[in-house]
């Protein structure tokens, strides 16, 4: 499962528009992982120059 650190997170939103399932959106400027959607790709992580995503074991 992957979240998100909003301490790090600048809200550039270079991961909504990799994301390939759209699971990531911006509500009221803090970005949010909706947990039913993503399948736990990574892309988000790795392309985050903040790695403000990371993955969180269940």
């Amino acid at each position: 499962m992957v979240k998100i650190d909003s301490n790090k997170c600048t809200g550039c939103g270079g991961c909504i528009d990799l994301c390939p399932v759209i699971a990531i959106s911006m509500i009221n400027d803090v970005l949010t992982i909706n947990d039913d959607l993503c399948t736990g790709c990574s892309i988000c992580i790795k392309v985050c120059p903040m790695s403000a995503p990371y993955e969180e074991k269940e």
